[in-house]
């Protein structure tokens, strides 16, 4: 922890990084009035090299013969869990804000919530597509689009309803899809550089080392998480966070953990979403408790007017979307239909053998081979 706190702090007092809100221009994006991007923008820069975030990129360019598809994916789905995880523009945990307007609908949800979740799911009010002549396009059910002209925004009679063809929960990744029609019209030939290293993941291990110290005070907040934080726009965090009083924090994760450690490490779960720390970060905080929360494994809520803005075979017929309901008396789309709410499997045991991976039979091969004595795993033999 004290080597995180210290090369952490190294970096920061180098003066050679910022948070940036990212703009439209080299983004390939158009923003819709009232709903800005400088968050997702950032991970669709043409070019990452000027960029004070990036501290090491993967640089794309078309001369290089070095390029990707991530301009054509977007069908990772997140869970219920995680779009339940945003706190609402007050600051506040859903369960908590007087603001949270329900999930009815998927607009619902969306409203008065931090603003990265509009950047991260797909939504109305983050364009999926600026084509030539600047017209935004947003996905308005399976096979659906919606198109806008520069001046036009959407308005409250159009709905967020994400394709559900390519997410499987509803709540369809977005973050790393550029809006560039070319690059999406073109497979694997994006060109868009990919952040290997960003300044934000420095500020993030910074507060949450500095939290497990006992030594984080309101200066530090204000100069790690409050600095994300102010790129879009929310409160800032204090000393003192009020108690989360979801089922998510009070039933299904660990006790004794702090409410200001609670809340960094929400923090580290947003701002990182989908940059591959979640798993790696459950494991090492032994936080795997969270795995029996079911809404892990559901995702959008299915309603009659959800369902009213997609063909009705999407939710009937031998096509429909699998549905379930949990003991909260609601419906949800279900993404595992071998799996339910009482799961024995998402139970882990003090000594259970996912805490490690197993070795795969060929490495240990290689090493008998060669002399030397590899032993699998705990439970994997």
């Amino acid at each position: 922890l004290q080597k995180a706190v210290d090369i952490s702090k190294e970096i920061m007092d180098s003066g050679n990084y910022d948070i940036v809100q990212a703009s439209d221009a080299g983004s390939s994006q158009s923003s819709f009035e009232g709903y800005p991007l400088y968050y997702s923008n950032l991970f669709t820069m043409e070019d990452l090299t000027e960029c004070r975030e990036c501290i090491l990129p993967r640089i794309y360019d078309e001369a290089s013969v070095l390029m990707h598809n991530l301009a054509r994916t977007g069908g990772d789905g997140f869970s219920k869990d995680f779009a339940e995880s945003f706190l609402c523009t007050d600051g506040k945990p859903i369960a908590n804000s007087s603001l949270y307007q329900g999930d009815e609908t998927f607009d619902n949800e969306l409203a008065n919530r931090d603003p990265r979740m509009y950047q991260i799911l797909d939504s109305k009010y983050r364009p999926r597509t600026v084509t030539s002549d600047g017209r935004r396009q947003i996905t308005a059910g399976i096979g659906e689009q919606q198109e806008f002209s520069v001046s036009q925004t959407p308005g409250s009679e159009i709905h967020s309803a994400p394709g559900l063809t390519g997410g499987e929960t509803g709540y369809n990744q977005i973050k790393f899809v550029t809006a560039n029609q070319e690059q999406q019209l073109a497979a694997t030939q994006s060109t868009y550089d990919w952040f290997i290293y960003r300044y934000a993941e420095v500020l993030l291990i910074r507060a949450e080392a500095e939290c497990e110290l006992g030594t984080i005070n309101q200066t530090l907040l204000d100069e790690t998480i409050n600095k994300l934080r102010d790129r879009v726009g929310m409160p800032h965090l204090t000393m003192n966070p009020e108690k989360d009083l979801s089922e998510a924090r009070t039933k299904y994760y660990p006790s004794g953990v702090s409410d200001l450690l609670y809340e960094i490490r929400r923090e580290r779960r947003v701002e990182l979403a989908g940059e591959g720390f979640r798993y790696d970060d459950i494991m090492r905080w032994n936080a795997m408790q969270v795995y029996q929360n079911p809404k892990t494994f559901v995702g959008m809520r299915v309603t009659d007017e959800m369902k009213s803005y997609y063909d009705v075979s999407v939710f009937e017929g031998s096509a429909a979307r699998n549905v379930v309901r949990l003991s909260d008396g609601k419906e949800y789309i279900q993404m595992y239909t071998a799996k339910n709410e009482g799961d024995q499997g998402r139970v882990w045991e003090d000594s259970d053998k996912r805490m490690f991976y197993p070795i795969p039979s060929s490495e240990i091969t290689i090493y008998n081979a060669a002399g030397y004595v590899l032993e699998q795993n705990p439970g994997w033999e």
